[in-house]
C-alpha cells in the first residue's frame, strides 16, 4: 500500500530481504539493486541500519518506466526517512539518520564542442560527489568565491573535496589552498589531458592536498570530446554569478583579474 492505495503488485518483502541483506554483507556495505521497483531493498538498508548501527549504502537503479522512479521508488523511500502515516491512522516514525538523493543518466553528444565539454563536467562532478560520498558546496576557497566553471570546492566536517576543470589556473588555486585550514588533506581531482593527477604542482600545498586521478570512466570520456584549446577569455565575474551558457570555449584570462594575452 502506498497513500491508501496499492500501486505495485510485487514488491518484494521487506524482512526478507533485511535478513539477505544482514547475512550476506558487512556493516558498512554498499548494496546495490538494479531493478529498484518500488525501492523496498533501500528500505531494508535504511532500516537494518537503524537496528544494528550499521553504516551500509545503497544504490538503487530503474529505467523509470511510467515515472515509477519519482512517483514511486523516490516518494516511498523519502517518506520513510521522514515518517509516514498508515491508512489505518497510525503514525510511523521516520529513519531520520539518512539521506537520499536521486540522479538521472544522459546521452551526451560526441562532438567536441565546448557544451558537451561542460555538460560532460558537470555530469562529472555528480559521480566525484558520490564516489567521495560529498555534497556540501561551497561558495569561497581560501576567501575567495568560486569560480565554477574553474573549480568547484565541497566540503563537510573535516572532508573535503576540490575538483579543477581548467588546469593553467593551478597555481592561482594553489595560493588559495594556502589560506585554508585544515587538518586532512583535500581531495584533488584536476581535468587534464593527462591521466596524471598533477601532483608536483601541488608541492607548495603538499601537506594540505591529496592529488587523486580521475577515475578511468570519466578520464577517457573527457579526453575523447576535449576541445581544441582558443584563445579567447571570459568575464570570471560573471561566472562567478553563474554567468549564462554559451556556445564558445571562451578562454579565462585570469583568476583574479581578466588580463590580455601576448
Amino acid at each position: 500500500m502506498f497513500g491508501g492505495k496499492k500501486i505495485f503488485d510485487n514488491p518484494k518483502p521487506l524482512s526478507v530481504l533485511s535478513r539477505v541483506i544482514d547475512f550476506a554483507g558487512e556493516k558498512d556495505s554498499t548494496i546495490l539493486d538494479f531493478f529498484a521497483g518500488s525501492g523496498t531493498t533501500l528500505h531494508a538498508v535504511m532500516q537494518l541500519n537503524a537496528e544494528d548501527g550499521g553504516h551500509r549504502q545503497c544504490i538503487l537503479c530503474t529505467n523509470n518506466e511510467n515515472g515509477i522512479c519519482e512517483n514511486v521508488t523516490y516518494e516511498r523511500n523519502k517518506r520513510v526517512i521522514q515518517g509516514y502515516t498508515k491508512p489505518n491512522g497510525e503514525k510511523v516514525e521516520g529513519l531520520h539518520a539518512n539521506n537520499l538523493r536521486y540522479y538521472r543518466t544522459e546521452f551526451i553528444g560526441r562532438s567536441r564542442t565546448p557544451r558537451n565539454m561542460q555538460r560532460l563536467v558537470e555530469l562529472s562532478t555528480d559521480m566525484l560527489c558520490i564516489k567521495e560520498d560529498l555534497y556540501a558546496e561551497q561558495t569561497e576557497l581560501g576567501g575567495m568565491r568560486v569560480v565554477p566553471r574553474v573549480f568547484r570546492y565541497f566540503a563537510e566536517g573535516e572532508r573535503k573535496m576540490l575538483i579543477i576543470y581548467r588546469e593553467e589556473y593551478i597555481e592561482e588555486i594553489v595560493g588559495l589552498i594556502a589560506k585554508v585550514e585544515t587538518t586532512a588533506p583535500i581531495r584533488v581531482y584536476v581535468f587534464s589531458p593527462s591521466e596524471d593527477p598533477a601532483s608536483e604542482l601541488f608541492e607548495p600545498v603538499a601537506e594540505k592536498v591529496e592529488p587523486v586521478a580521475l577515475p578511468a570512466a570519466i578520464y577517457n570520456t573527457y579526453k575523447r570530446i576535449l576541445p581544441k584549446r582558443r584563445d579567447r577569455r571570459v568575464d570570471t565575474e560573471a561566472d562567478a554569478e553563474g554567468g549564462t551558457d554559451t556556445e564558445t570555449d571562451d578562454e579565462l584570462g585570469g583568476l583574479f583579474e581578466t588580463q590580455d594575452e601576448a
